[in-house]
C-alpha cells in the first residue's frame, strides 16, 4: 500500500506513548529561570516517555530478521553502545526504555492470527503496530540476535565440531563449488544458472509471479563460452512502495563502465539509505532519468548473447524490473552449503585481494561492485573450481569470526543475506551487552532449539509453558533484554491445511451473490454496478440454480460488506436483485469477525473509500480531500498489474471522531462508497498474496478437511501474553513474534506485533 503524506502538518495527540507529542519543541522553563538542561535532561523533557514511529505502510510491509535485530540492538544499547536507529522504525527517547522483551510463539505463522482472530483478544488490544515477516530460513532466535553466521540452523555447531581439539589445525571443509562442477576448468556456460536455479533463488523469469510488467532484454541468442560478460549492480532507496532503483552501473568484460546512471524513483522516498546506497537528496534532486529510460538503454547496450554477472543478481533485476535469461550469480557460485552465502566485500578481499565498500566511501559504488562480481566470475572461469576450493573460504571465515569475537577486525566475518536489506553492521547487541557484564535472559522449555551457546545467556529452562510464564513474570522485569519462547507443537500439525482453510474463509467472506435475474443479463453492467464498492477479483454466472445468479468475488472485505449493505434491492438492467453472502460453516461468524476487525487499534482512525471513476493519483486525492482538516495520511493500493494505482483508498485521521465525521460527510454528499476500515496493511498484503490465488468458489464443492480445533490452546496462549505483559515495568519495549514456517509443505510467512508498555 502506498502512503501519501497528509496535506497539512498537524499536531498529533499523544496516545499510549506511541504517537508524536504536541509542543515537542525545546522551550525554556519559566519556573526554572530559563536554565539549560541538567545532566543532559531538560526540565521540560523529563516527563517524556519512549514511543515508536514505525514506517510499516507500504505494499511490502514485510520486516526481515536483520531489520528486527537492528531495532532490538538500538532499543537495548542505544547510541551510547554504538547502535543506530532502524530505518523502518524510530525509537523516541530510547534512554527512557527500561527493558526489551521478545516473546517467540514457536509453531505459529501469520495465518494463525486470522484463523483464531477472535481468540487473540489481549494480543490485538495491547499492540497497535503489526507487520509481516518472511518464512524463516535459519535459526530464528539467532537471526534476531545478529548471530546467524550461517543460514542453516545446525551448521554452526557442525562446523565447530569439525575443528580438532586443543587448538590444532582445523579440518578442510568440503567445498560446494568443486562438488558441483568438479576440479576441471570449464567455459562460462557451465556456470550459467539453470531455470530451476533461477526459480529457486527468486530470479524474475517469464511467467514468474509479479513480473507481468517486467521488460525483457533483447538477448535471445544462444550463449556460448565466448559470449561477452557484463557486470551489473544497482543501488536502491526506500520509498513508500518499498525498495526502488536509484542508481545502476553496467561494466563490460574489461571492467570498463559503459553505463552509470542515477534514477529518479516513481514514488516518494522515505529513506535514502545513504550509508549503503551513497544516494542523498542533493544528488537525486536534479535527476530526470526514470526507470523506463535505463531499461531501454540496457536493452540497447546488451548484445543478443550477453551474459550478466552480479552478486545476488535477482535483487538488481527486480529493481530494474527486467528479465534476462543468461546470468552468473557470484553469491550462488561461491556459496557453501545450502543457503550459505558470503558477502561481496568478503569475497573481493579474500580472492581478489581488493578492498571495496570502504567505510570512508560514504556508500557503495555500484560500478566498483559490478567490477568485483565480474572479476570473481572470471577468476572461476580462468582458474577452475579446484583453485577456489583450495582457498578454503570456510576456514578464513571462521578465523575471522573468532577474531571478531575477541574484538578484532570484523569486516571479513560479514555475510550477505538473501534479501535486499542491509545486514547488521558491527557486533550484535548481545556482544555489546557482554562487554558491560550483562547477559540476555532466555526463558524457554527444554525442547527449544537454540544454536547459540547457553553461556551467552542467563538461561532458564522449564518443563512446561506454565513454568515458562511463572519464571518469566518473576525474572524478565529484572533483565535489560529478555527472550521468552512458548512451545505449542500441536499447532504445526496440518499447518498448511489450516492455512488453506483460512484462505478459503476470507475468500468466502469477500464473496457475494446477486440475483436472481433473467437470462441474458449483461455481466458488464454487474461489473460497473458492483465495482463501485471496491476492486472485483472475479465475476461469473452461476447457472446451475433455478434462476441465474452472479457470483462477485472482491479483493478486500470492505467491498463485499458495502455491496450487501448498499446494493441489496437495487436494479440492474431493469431487474431488482437481492445481494447476499455465501453461507457456509466458515462464514457463519462473519459479522463478529468484521466487528472485531473494525474495533482493532489499527483501524480505529481509518476509513475506506471507493467508487472513484479513474485510478487515483496524488494530485487528485490532495484536491478531493483537501477539505478534511484532520487527515494524517492516505493509503492507495496498486491494482493487479502492480503498477497502476487502484480506484479505492484508505484515509487515516488523527482521531476516531474525525474519521466518523468524514464517513458522514462522504455519505451525505453521495457519489462515493465509504465505511469504517477493517483491513489493516498487513492483512491487505496477505489477502492479495493468498486469497487472490484461490480458485473461484464453485457451488457444492467439497469442504476442506479442517485441522484439529486448537482454540483452547490459543486462548491459553493469549492469557499468558496478557499476564506476562502486565508483569512488565512501564516503558518496556515488547515484541510478540510468530516465526512462520518453512517446512516441506511450503513456506508460510511469519507475523509480529510490538508496542511499549506505558
Amino acid at each position: 500500500m502506498s502512503e501519501i503524506k497528509s496535506m497539512r502538518q498537524h499536531k498529533r495527540p499523544h496516545r499510549n506513548g506511541e504517537e508524536d507529542e504536541p509542543g515537542s519543541k525545546r522551550r525554556k522553563d519559566e519556573n526554572n529561570g530559563g536554565q539549560e538542561a541538567v545532566n543532559g535532561v531538560h526540565p521540560q523533557r523529563s516527563k517524556k516517555s519512549p514511543r515508536l514511529s514505525p514506517a510499516l505502510f507500504s505494499d511490502n510491509c514485510e520486516i526481515q530478521p536483520q531489520q528486527l535485530h537492528q531495532l532490538l540492538k538500538y532499543a537495548a544499547i542505544g547510541k551510547r553502545g554504538g547502535a543506530t536507529q532502524a530505518s523502518w522504525c524510530t525509537v523516541h527517547h530510547q534512554k527512557r526504555l527500561r527493558g526489551v522483551l521478545v516473546v517467540v510463539l514457536q509453531d505459529l505463522a501469520q495465518h494463525h492470527l486470522y484463523q483464531y482472530y477472535s481468540h487473540f483478544r489481549s494480543l490485538r488490544r495491547l499492540f497497535r503496530h503489526r507487520f509481516s515477516m518472511p518464512p524463516p530460513t535459519c535459526d530464528f532466535v539467532a537471526s534476531l540476535l545478529g548471530l546467524n553466521g550461517l543460514d542453516v540452523t545446525d551448521q554452526k555447531e557442525n562446523m565447530n565440531d569439525q575443528h580438532s581439539p586443543g587448538g590444532s589445525e582445523p579440518m578442510k571443509f568440503p567445498d560446494d563449488i568443486q562438488q558441483k562442477y568438479g576440479p576441471e576448468r570449464h567455459g562460462l556456460t557451465r556456470y550459467l544458472l539453470t531455470e530451476e536455479a533461477m526459480r529457486r533463488n527468486d530470479f524474475p523469469f517469464v511467467g514468474s509471479p509479479n513480473t507481468e510488467n517486467y521488460i525483457r532484454t533483447n538477448c535471445t541468442g544462444e550463449p556460448t563460452d565466448s559470449s561477452p560478460l557484463f557486470g551489473l549492480d544497482c543501488e536502491m532507496c526506500l520509498t513508500c512502495k518499498g525498495h526502488e532503483l536509484t542508481r545502476v552501473s553496467l561494466v563490460d568484460a574489461q571492467g570498463q563502465c559503459i553505463m552509470d546512471e542515477l534514477v529518479k524513483p516513481d514514488n516518494p522516498i522515505i529513506n535514502y539509505m545513504t550509508r549503503f546506497s551513497g544516494i542523498t537528496k542533493k544528488k537525486l534532486h536534479p535527476v530526470k532519468t526514470k526507470l523506463k529510460d535505463v531499461q531501454e538503454r540496457i536493452k540497447a547496450l546488451l548484445p543478443p548473447d550477453a551474459v550478466l554477472v552480479g552478486h545476488s543478481l535477482e535483487n538488481d533485476l527486480r529493481a530494474l524490473q527486467m528479465i534476462h535469461p543468461n546470468v552468473i550469480d557470484t553469491s550462488i557460485l561461491f556459496a557453501r552449503y545450502p543457503g550459505r552465502k558470503f558477502r561481496l566485500k568478503f569475497l573481493a578481499q579474500v580472492i581478489l585481494k581488493r578492498e571495496i565498500q570502504r567505510a570512508e566511501a560514504h556508500g557503495h559504488d555500484p560500478s566498483e561492485d559490478a567490477v568485483a562480481a565480474l572479476n570473481l566470475a572470471q577468476y572461476v572461469i580462468q582458474n577452475g573450481p579446484e583453485k577456489v576450493a583450495d582457498i578454503n573460504l570456510e576456514e578464513i571465515f571462521l578465523k575471522a569470526n573468532n577474531l571478531h569475537s575477541r574484538g578484532g577486525n570484523p569486516q571479513t566475518s560479514e555475510i550477505k543475506p538473501n534479501g535486499i536489506h542491509p545486514p547488521p553492521q558491527g557486533p550484535s547487541f548481545l556482544e555489546e551487552l557482554e562487554k558491560t557484564g550483562q547477559k540476555i535472559t532466555y526463558v524457554s522449555t527444554d525442547g527449544s532449539k537454540n544454536s547459540v551457546s547457553s553461556g551467552q545467556f542467563h538461561t532458564l529452562l522449564c518443563a512446561s509453558n506454565q513454568e515458562v510464564l511463572e519464571k518469566a513474570c518473576s525474572m524478565v522485569p529484572l533483565s535489560p533484554v529478555s527472550i521468552v519462547t512458548f512451545q505449542h507443537g500441536g499447532l504445526s500439525e496440518k499447518c498448511h491445511v489450516a492455512a488453506k482453510e483460512v484462505t478459503h474463509k476470507f475468500g468466502e467472506l469477500m464473496t457475494v451473490y446477486a440475483g436472481p435475474f433473467r437470462s441474458g443479463v449483461c455481466l458488464k453492467s454487474f461489473r460497473i454496478h458492483f465495482g463501485s464498492c471496491g476492486p472485483i477479483l472475479s465475476l461469473r454466472t452461476v447457472s446451475d440454480t433455478y434462476q441465474p445468479y452472479v457470483c462477485i468475488k472482491y479483493s478486500v472485505p470492505e467491498a463485499a460488506h458495502l455491496a450487501v449493505e448498499l446494493l441489496n434491492g437495487s436494479c440492474i438492467d431493469g431487474s431488482p436483485v437481492k445481494v447476499q453472502r455465501m453461507i457456509s460453516g466458515r462464514t457463519l461468524d462473519y459479522e463478529d469477525v468484521f466487528k472485531e476487525m473494525g474495533e482493532d487499534p489499527e483501524a480505529e482512525n481509518t476509513i475506506y473509500v471507493s467508487g472513484f471513476p479513474k485510478p487515483l493519483t496524488e494530485e487528485f486525492l490532495q484536491n478531493h480531500f483537501n477539505n478534511f482538516k484532520e487527515i494524517k495520511s492516505i493509503f492507495v493500493p496498486t491494482n493487479e498489474n502492480g503498477r497502476q494505482r487502484a480506484k479505492y483508498c484508505y484515509l487515516r485521521f488523527h482521531s476516531p471522531e474525525a474519521a466518523a465525521e468524514a464517513v458522514r460527510h462522504i455519505q451525505t454528499h453521495g457519489g462515493l462508497r465509504t465505511m469504517k476500515a477493517i483491513t489493516s496493511c498487513h492483512l491487505h498484503r496477505w489477502l492479495q498474496a493468498a486469497v487472490s490465488c484461490v480458485p473461484p468458489l464453485q457451488p457444492n464443492t467439497q469442504e476442506l478437511v479442517s485441522p484439529e480445533d486448537h482454540t483452547e490452546i490459543i486462548r491459553d496462549l493469549d492469557r499468558k501474553i496478557l499476564q506476562l505483559y502486565e508483569s512488565l515495568l512501564e516503558n518496556t519495549l515488547c515484541l510478540i513474534l510468530f516465526p512462520g514456517n518453512n517446512s516441506s509443505g511450503g513456506p508460510l510467512p511469519g507475523f509480529g506485533v510490538m508496542g511499549i508498555k506505558c
